[in-house]
């Protein structure tokens, strides 16, 4: 006899995710409880959302990391899945989950990212691998970021070879003004940390990172698609740098004017 499956909560943190929300919630069909974190939505975010049965709650933006917190504690089942409003699961996918979920021994479930660049996957890339499934009960979302939130998961935790289409990096321009505003938040919270603006570091970062992602991640093989991805991605690295530096330059001549004065 087979063993029964856990129920799952899946949450989405949301502001105006019409575009893709209804994609994002059909892949998820017949889960035992959608949860929308929502933001303030101006769009059809939660008329999308009621359509699919999904429990809306309101909070206010705390930032990236508190928000999908406070989203883990709305859910009312122990195993939750966290998907972003442009995140879909492949077909089969859920399944996958029940089954592995099922066999008792894990906290928590590594899937990847299907980066949707200009229309079309970057398929011959190396893809990220991300902690999407786990125990309430065995997990702590890391809240002191600002972005890039970090969820621990205890051990033991398993792969599932699963592949979110991800639907947010799509455009150029869209990317751009993604990773403009994380560059800054990244700035922000080394700047809070206290950690020095390195200038060697802001020299070389943008050449090595852009062979990172190149070469490393193999997005040579996704020709000029994955020539300008990389360029964008490393220019984040490069620009979060400049804003540290920019941060503790205007302090430092803050502090030289108020000594002078």
């Amino acid at each position: 006899m087979s063993k029964p499956y856990p129920p799952i909560s899946v949450f989405v943190i949301t502001l105006n995710e019409a575009e893709h929300l209804d994609e994002v919630l059909e892949s998820v069909r017949g889960v035992e409880e959608i949860v929308i974190i929502d933001s303030g939505s101006t769009d059809a975010t939660l008329e999308i959302a009621k359509k699919h049965g999904a429990r809306i709650v309101h909070n206010d933006w705390p930032g990236y990391a508190k928000q999908k917190a406070f989203g883990i504690e709305q859910c009312t089942h122990n195993w939750v899945l966290n998907l972003d409003g442009d995140e879909v699961l492949p077909e089969g996918g859920l399944q996958m989950i029940r089954e592995r979920i099922a066999e008792g021994d894990i906290n928590g479930i590594w899937i990847h990212h299907d980066d949707i660049f200009m229309g079309h996957s970057l398929t011959k890339a190396r893809h990220h691998k991300y902690r999407r499934v786990y125990r309430k009960d065995r997990s702590r979302m890391d809240t002191s970021v600002l972005v890039h939130e970090h969820i621990h998961v205890d051990e033991p935790t398993a792969y599932l070879p699963i592949y979110l289409k991800h639907y947010g990096y799509d455009s150029a321009h869209g990317y751009m003004d993604k990773l403009n505003k994380y560059s800054k938040l990244k700035a922000e919270q080394r700047m809070e940390q206290g950690r020095p603006c390195s200038l060697p570091r802001l020299l070389v970062i943008f050449p090595l990172m852009f062979l990172k992602f190149y070469l490393g991640r193999q997005m040579i093989w996704s020709g000029w698609r994955g020539f300008i991805k990389a360029n964008i991605d490393a220019f984040h690295f490069f620009l979060t740098e400049a804003k540290l530096y920019e941060m503790h330059y205007r302090q430092k001549h803050q502090q030289d004017k108020s000594k002078n004065e």
